[in-house]
């Protein structure tokens, strides 16, 4: 039995993302973030292709929640411990639903209920890129299948999701059209974690999840020095793009940086690894097969992030896209990766 204050919790977070939902007027350009907002369904980092990078195994680690693959690729990849952080606290519903799935699903069933569509395409209005589905999955957050998930989730979990599909009449795709998740395409989710490669990853991580300890914050990235544990790894995603944004970021270059090296020491082991950006499209060329670009350039053209975190000694690990178009275009993405202290 939910105690009531949890069980008020719980119906606040329902209500909250409601009013998020049905406000309108949400930016097509980008997701926007708050306390209760909505959820990505897989990340879009190529998460795989970094990790192999990168020496997990017995560390304890720093991510973001989002989606709640972070999780368990890392729990994949040997992390002692798991502290999960993010501003929205609804990411927390996810993974928890993300895990449950993982325990109650075989792999091709997992693959259906969380994703879409097959594939998507990128049509441009001027040079905003909005997402159309093509192969639409109407077994999409099916309720049938939610109700094999549900005897593996914990009861906070299970209130939220069961307001969420009676509000919006059991259905998967009425939840998607009221915006309450970003993504869910099969290809990109495939390539991007670990544990979706196949049915032999897909086994070993429903083993590794539950042999990992796991804490959730609610936490700005801001304010993550102030937890209570120490880290050999921090994972801050593509946060660094939206603060330090040139149009409508908070900080300058230099102060970001300043937080991660300074900031950040209270929850830092020696030698510990901070991702700290994750910059998507770092550099992609020849991609003029954009209809609207093409138009426009009437060439080819490149595409150059800026360097920035270069400057401050940042390793940079470049891996391939797994988004389809900067992917054709042998596109890469950048990991940013400060590397503080003495070797421990």
């Amino acid at each position: 039995m939910l105690a009531k204050e949890t069980q008020d919790y719980v119906y606040q977070a329902y209500q909250k993302t409601l009013e998020f939902l049905n406000r309108g007027s949400r930016s097509l350009m980008r997701p926007e973030f708050s306390e209760y907002s909505s959820m990505y369904v897989f990340t879009t980092e190529n998460v795989q292709g970094y990790l192999r990078k990168l020496n997990l195994q017995g560390k304890d680690v720093l991510t973001v929640t989002a989606s709640g693959d972070h999780f368990i690729n890392m729990a994949l990849e040997g992390a002692r411990k798991i502290d999960c952080f993010d501003l929205n606290r609804n990411t927390y519903f996810m993974s928890e639903l993300k895990l449950g799935a993982l325990k109650a699903l075989g792999y091709e069933e997992f693959l259906t209920f969380f994703t879409d569509s097959e594939r998507r395409e990128e049509v441009y209005a001027g040079l905003v890129p909005i997402q159309k589905k093509v192969n639409e999955n109407p077994h999409f957050f099916d309720y049938k299948t939610y109700l094999k998930i549900l005897p593996f989730l914990g009861e906070d979990v299970a209130l939220y999701w069961n307001l969420l599909y009676e509000e919006y009449g059991f259905s998967g795709t009425k939840m998607a059209d009221a915006g309450l998740f970003y993504g869910g395409d099969r290809e990109a989710a495939i390539a991007a974690n670990t544990y979706l490669q196949g049915e032999k990853e897909y086994q070993s991580a429903r083993e590794c999840v539950d042999q990992v300890e796991k804490h959730y914050y609610f936490s700005d990235i801001l304010q993550i020095h102030h937890l209570p544990s120490t880290y050999d790894a921090v994972f801050l995603s593509n946060i660094y793009d939206y603060l330090v944004d040139e149009w409508s970021g908070s900080m300058t270059e230099e102060a970001f940086h300043d937080y991660i090296e300074n900031g950040l020491t209270p929850i830092l082991n020696p030698g510990a690894q901070v991702a700290a950006a994750y910059q998507y499209h770092y550099k992609t060329k020849n991609a003029s097969y954009k209809p609207s670009l093409k138009t426009l350039f009437q060439s080819k053209y490149t595409i150059e992030r800026r360097e920035s975190l270069e400057k401050f000694g940042y390793r940079k690990i470049l891996i391939p896209s797994i988004v389809q178009e900067y992917r054709e275009a042998k596109g890469k993405d950048c990991l940013y990766v400060y590397e503080g202290g003495k070797v421990k």
